[in-house]
């Protein structure tokens, strides 16, 4: 993942890593499915490997100091290393205006390392409450995604867990650094617990002005359904539409009917991204397979709501990695994008920042720049994609 973590104008890279893979401890291991053949073997028969992070020297060098900054978590019991990272998330936990850092794990906590704002990070994942189920159990996490889904000061974390788990999705507490799972309150968990889950995403797909949850899905094991009849290798892709943070249940699994027959299509799926790939303003959908041809899925929503793109320029960081967006509307609504191509699982989206707005008309929007700083711009014409330099 790329960003400015120290805010010195040079983007740097954090890395994660998954186990320790070992050829003979592999082959040492009963791995098997049906028959004799032999079957993906557990992450937790091996060590997890450190997180990197490298420094941007500003010379055309790099600096792995991943250590220094604070990333190497350990178990505590056998002193190896413990992180077994699938996805990565940016988000501002604490709203100190700077990047925290979201770790998905697979079988053991996952992370959510504060930026202390000297160069170096705190792993504050448990006392967040993001590390474990509501049950204190380790999840099977694999693709991950922030964003502020209430349109308020609550963040939302999203993550794709493994087969008869719920996925997560933790809520924090308004301004307050602390997060509850609230998965199975809103609607979302119970409809994902059969599915295996890689690819979690947010978006507003039909630009009401609510972010919407994509989830890609697919197993392992290509014979799962002879062991596990309620499993199936190839599974139908989900879309969780948001109704909003006042409804009894905030997330629908939409049908076919919804979605259309290609979305839900069975497959094997691992990433899910998207894009206006067609330049009318909506997000389109690119669901990537194992073993399989990529689908790429145009949205022809013709519901007429408002949206805006936006696309920032930044002196130093030309891409704006980290900055963040916020359209305020007042009446304690407010609509939130920090920009990150990191997102999901195995994929990347584009830099554009996509508000559906509905029938709402902002006349402003506030940019957080990288370095911290604040910048008023005039919004004067809505369903059109703007480029913002800063300092213009």
């Amino acid at each position: 993942m790329w960003f400015d973590y120290d805010r010195d104008g040079k983007l740097d890279l954090m890395v994660g890593n998954y186990v320790a893979w070992n050829r003979e401890i592999d082959l040492s291991l009963a791995s098997t499915l049906v028959g004799m053949e032999r079957s993906y073997g557990q992450p937790t028969n091996f060590d997890g490997v450190h997180m990197y992070l490298y420094h941007n020297q500003g010379d055309g060098k790099f600096k792995e100091v991943g250590k220094e900054a604070g990333l190497h978590v350990v178990n505590p019991a056998t002193g190896v290393p413990e992180a077994k990272t699938l996805g990565i998330a940016l988000l501002d936990a604490n709203h100190d205006g700077w990047m925290d850092v979201c770790v998905a794990n697979d079988t053991v906590k996952n992370y959510l390392f504060v930026n202390k704002q000297d160069g170096t990070f705190e792993d504050q994942g448990i006392v967040m409450g993001v590390a474990l189920t509501r049950d204190g159990q380790a999840t099977g996490a694999m693709g991950i995604d922030c964003g502020s889904f209430r349109n308020d000061d609550c963040c939302g974390i999203v993550i794709g867990n493994f087969a008869n788990e719920q996925s997560s999705l933790y809520l924090s507490d308004g301004l307050k650094p602390s997060f509850t799972d609230v998965a199975p309150t809103t609607g979302f968990g119970p409809q994902t617990r059969i599915k295996l889950t890689f690819g979690t995403l947010f978006a507003d797909m039909d630009l009401d002005g609510r972010l919407d949850i994509l989830c890609s899905n697919g197993h392992l094991e290509p014979e799962i359904q002879k062991v596990f009849p309620t499993q199936q290798y190839q599974q139908p892709s989900q879309l969780f539409w948001n109704a909003g943070k006042k409804q009894p249940t905030q997330f629908y699994a939409l049908d076919a009917e919804k979605t259309g027959a290609d979305f839900q299509k069975p497959m094997v799926g691992r990433s899910v991204t998207v894009a206006d790939i067609d330049g009318d303003g909506d997000l389109d959908v690119l669901l990537v397979a194992n073993g399989g041809k990529a689908r790429l899925l145009r949205n022809d929503q013709k519901l007429g709501n408002h949206w805006l793109r936006v696309q920032l320029r930044d002196k130093a960081n030309t891409g704006a990695l980290g900055a963040t967006i916020v359209l305020d509307f007042g009446s304690d609504e407010k609509m939130v994008r920090t920009i990150s191509t990191t997102r999901s699982y195995l994929s990347q989206t584009e830099r554009t920042a996509t508000f559906g707005l509905g029938n709402r008309e902002p006349k402003e929007m506030t940019i957080r720049w990288p370095d911290g700083s604040e910048q008023k711009v005039p919004i004067d014409n809505l369903d059109r994609e703007m480029l913002v330099e800063q300092g213009a």
